[in-house]
């Protein structure tokens, strides 16, 4: 009976430390849930209205709000699920859903700000060829690669995953992890182990093409007219403030979880756990809200016009 309970149901450990807690993480939970939805839905149908921002950088600036907002949904729902329930505990099929979209949000981010960091070294290397290179039919390539792609690669891990036999059922994360199930294995997990070497090898080419993209925008820029620089500045500025904010969050996490580091539930552990569900989704439409020319004249021009309307009125 035991052995069935491991293989139907999991049992999320850290919410069981919460004590009283619960009532406070979830009203800060839901806030920030809401703020993700608004900010990232606002800009998202202020590029789509906006004609003068159909452009390529700004749709695939639309894909990545998209995927913040199917990250955060797979993860506040079933966290503020959980904080109202009494045990926290995780039926296998749902855990795995989770585990498939958080993970595909985790690595689709990575597709696409490559995608992106290819747009921008396109359209500042080569900008007369630029609508050549990045034709509409090529968007749609890169878009639909920049999905496929990590989806794929997260299905197959997923499904070695799920095929173990496992001897527990209490995973230590507040959502469902790969690597903390994996742990749970009876079974030896070499096959896991060498896929996961040869998925992070797969999405570590990607940042090394984003950071030398990056690396050649910034060269061109030092050589280039004081304007010319400040222009390609202005427009690289979010792409690295974004990179290094993601970087950094899931560095922090796969360090943890690998390493499993040991953790006790206060405020600032749980925040760093969650970093790459939490800061991304809340800081691109901010920081590409404010630093995007294209998107921060339109939306002032926008405030303008209508305060001007009012005094008239």
């Amino acid at each position: 009976m035991e052995n069935t309970s491991y293989e139907t149901i999991f049992i999320l450990t850290p919410f069981q430390d919460m004590g009283n807690n619960k009532d406070i993480y979830f009203c800060i939970s839901l806030v920030f849930y809401l703020l993700i939805i608004i900010l990232n839905v606002s800009l998202i149908i202020f590029i789509y209205l906006e004609k003068n921002l159909h452009e390529p950088m700004y749709i695939f600036l639309s894909n990545l709000l998209f995927s913040g907002l199917t990250g955060s949904t797979s993860f506040y729902v079933k966290f503020m699920i959980d904080l109202r329930a009494s045990t926290p505990v995780v039926s296998r099929s749902v855990c795995f859903i989770q585990v498939f979209l958080i993970y595909t949000y985790v690595f689709g981010e990575i597709t696409i700000l490559t995608v992106m960091a290819y747009d921008r070294y396109i359209a500042i290397n080569w900008p007369l060829q630029y609508t050549i290179i990045i034709s509409d039919r090529k968007i749609k390539k890169l878009i639909f690669l920049s999905w496929i792609y990590p989806c794929c690669m997260v299905a197959l891990g997923t499904a070695l995953t799920a095929r173990l036999s496992l001897c527990g059922n209490r995973i230590n994360w507040l959502y469902c992890n790969n690597w903390e199930i994996v742990k749970l294995s009876c079974l030896e997990t070499v096959i896991n182990s060498i896929y996961g070497l040869v998925f992070s090898f797969t999405f570590f080419v990607p940042f090394i093409f984003i950071i030398y993209s990056y690396i050649k925008i910034l060269i061109l820029c030092w050589n280039n007219s004081r304007t010319h620089k400040h222009k390609a500045f202005q427009t690289c500025l979010p792409h690295l403030i974004t990179l290094a904010l993601f970087l950094s969050s899931i560095t922090f996490e796969a360090t943890e979880s690998r390493v499993n580091l040991k953790r006790t539930m206060n405020g600032v552990s749980t925040v760093a756990s969650l970093e790459c569900l939490i800061i991304p989704p809340i800081l691109n439409p901010l920081i590409y809200g404010i630093i995007l020319p294209g998107i921060r004249k339109r939306i002032i021009y926008m405030f303008s016009c209508k305060n001007k309307k009012d005094e008239i009125m």
